[in-house]
């Protein structure tokens, strides 16, 4: 009995002192914390006098001292805190997962660095144990516990050591799960503060820019917040690479970048952060590829905007992608509450102009109080620009189409003429331009200006015409429907760009009210086998022709303007008899021929 008392009470001792242990650094939470009380655990009870833990560092190539309990040994500012992996143990124990005994290490010439240390504390057998756990950086550590004399480590203090090592490898674990739980409430907390601000800012109807401040405040990506209904492009540094500064970058979002950042935007459908997508930055004058999270920002189906995100590690963590998505919902609502204003007042001015331009008014006054209220300068000289697809584009645009380019021409036009308004009436764009002495060519640079964005919105040029100038409100009405007619006469001859009524004479006016397919076929027939013999004989009997009857059939004006001869004009025409049976002393037949080359002229 005696016996077994004697040979349990090591073993007790041993699972007591375990049982200390485990107490002790499981009281910790701090990772740092229970590393520190894993080393002073160890050797409260045990038989070693000091204890230190290491962190393998590969990238660096040294061992890294992360704890260390030495109450026999004072530590100085100048105390080695790393020693080289080439020289250290660490990285054998680590590697083989055993742990290493190192008999006297003041002797121990295959680790110098060890050597040095334990002449220098004075301690002499080693054993590292390798830890079953990483540090905050994802490192792997080494326990190491030290003795003052050489000591014999039998397997029973090995068993003991190898248990601790498992105690202090689950208390690390524990350390990092309560730390990724805090982590994870501080994120959720964020997100949260994220949410709540960005959505204070959009109801107290604060500016995108002050919306974009928050958002920058939270994700620390490069990051483009696109507003496409005002053409806006609000940069956060730069996701080039190393030789444009974030000041560069910006100006060239700034500089023309809003269409290609609007056609990437309409071709990819929402991921909520989880998708990367390469974006070509050729049309901002880069030739490079970057790689970006690309959200658009839809509202009733309509693509308001968008947030280009880049992260630098080609991912963003979970937290941030919540925080992203809460960004990303602050922006559609601002971006919404923007559109809804502007599609309401364009709805409103709408209608006014519906009334106006069909004269389905009475009272002046009236009318004149409600264009104030609506903010319209009707007071004043205006005129109308209107403007409408081309022929070739087929029905009207549809309601994204509409909605883009009336914001555009709102956008393009009030600067330079302020009290400016817009709306869709029957199956064109008006734009109502209060009279300023801007001068005849400002307002052509800006017509065409508003060519070109509806040119780019709508995929080909349109066509446009200007008004008289109005100064009394029945005057609307006639500006209006004379718009209309010339838009009309455009489109049915094909015509693009700006355009007058004086553009076309009166034999145009007259081609735009017959069937264009007739006078086509008609055209044909009665040139297309001159025109075919010229193409095949390289002759010139179609122009020379046309030049005779563009002339009154007078010869010599005709020859002078041919730069020919009147004898080779006049055999010209004679072998054109010969060949098509083309009588130019007939009447008709010289009626019949003007008439088909001013269609062919006309239609193209």
């Amino acid at each position: 009995m005696k016996k077994t008392r004697d040979m349990s009470s090591p073993l007790t001792k041993r699972l007591q002192s375990l049982g200390q242990i485990a107490s002790l650094v499981n009281s910790g939470t701090e990772l740092g914390d229970v590393l520190g009380r894993i080393v002073f655990a160890v050797c409260q009870n045990s038989v070693w006098s000091s204890s230190a833990i290491m962190a393998l560092d590969r990238e660096s190539g040294y061992s890294i001292q992360v704890a260390r309990h030495d109450p026999h040994f004072k530590e100085t500012k100048r105390t080695r805190q790393r020693w080289r992996l080439v020289t250290s143990p660490t990285t054998r124990v680590l590697e083989a997962g055993t742990p290493l005994i190192i008999p006297d290490a003041q002797k121990a010439a295959e680790y110098p660095d060890y050597r040095r240390e334990a002449r220098e504390r004075g301690y002499r057998t080693v054993v590292l144990i390798p830890l079953q756990a990483l540090d905050e950086r994802g490192r792997g550590m080494v326990m190491s516990v030290h003795a003052g004399d050489s000591r014999r480590v039998d397997k029973d203090e090995l068993v003991f050591l190898q248990t601790a090592a498992e105690l202090a490898s689950l208390a690390v674990e524990k350390a990092h799960r309560l730390a990724a739980e805090r982590r994870q409430a501080a994120d959720l907390r964020r997100a949260l503060d994220v949410h709540a601000a960005s959505m204070e800012s959009v109801l107290a109807g604060r500016s995108l820019a002050k919306l974009a401040e928050l958002i920058v405040d939270f994700l620390p990506h490069p990051m483009l917040i696109v507003d496409l209904t005002s053409n806006q492009v609000i940069a956060h540094r730069s996701p080039a690479p190393a030789g444009m500064s974030d000041a560069d970058w910006t100006a060239r979002m700034k500089q023309g970048a809003i269409r290609e950042l609007g056609r990437i935007l309409r071709s990819v459908k929402p991921t909520h952060f989880q998708e990367i997508h390469p974006i070509s930055s050729t049309a901002f004058g880069l030739d490079m590829t970057i790689e970006g999270m690309v959200e658009p920002l839809i509202v009733d189906g309509l693509v308001l905007g968008g947030l280009f995100l880049f992260p630098t590690a080609g991912r963003i963590e979970p937290f941030e992608a919540l925080v992203a998505n809460e960004a990303r919902f602050a922006l559609a609502v601002q971006l919404m509450r923007a559109h809804v204003r502007f599609t309401t007042q364009a709805e409103t001015n709408s209608e006014f102009f519906g009334r106006l331009f069909s004269g389905n008014w009475r009272d002046e006054a009236e009318t004149r109080a409600r264009a104030g209220h609506l903010g319209l300068a009707l007071e004043g000289p205006a005129r109308l620009l209107i403007l409408a697809p081309g022929a070739a584009q087929g029905g009207p645009p549809d309601e994204d189409a509409r909605a883009m380019t009336l914001r555009a021409l709102l956008r393009l036009a009030s600067p330079q003429h302020p009290g400016a308004a817009v709306c869709f009436d029957a199956d064109a764009f008006v734009v109502f331009l209060p009279e300023r002495e801007v001068g005849e060519k400002s307002t052509l640079r800006l017509v065409e200006r508003l060519l070109g964005e509806m040119e780019w919105i709508l995929g080909a040029k349109p066509v446009a015409t200007l008004s008289r100038v109005c100064r009394e409100l029945r005057d609307y009405q006639s500006a209006r429907q004379e718009g209309a007619r010339v838009l009309d006469l455009a489109r049915r001859l094909d015509r693009r760009g700006l355009v007058t009524e004086a553009d076309f004479g009166p034999f145009a006016r007259l081609l735009a009210t017959a069937d264009q397919a007739a006078l086509r076929s008609f055209a044909d027939e009665t040139l297309a086998p001159i025109a075919s013999y010229d193409r095949k004989h390289r002759s010139h009997f179609l122009p020379t022709l046309d030049a005779f009857l563009s002339h009154g059939c007078r010869y010599q004006p005709c020859a002078d303007a041919l730069g020919l001869h009147v004898t080779t004009l006049r055999y010209r025409l004679q072998r054109l008899g010969d060949l098509f049976g083309v009588d130019l002393e007939d009447r008709e037949t010289r009626l019949a021929l003007e008439i088909a080359l001013r269609v062919r002229t006309a239609l193209g």
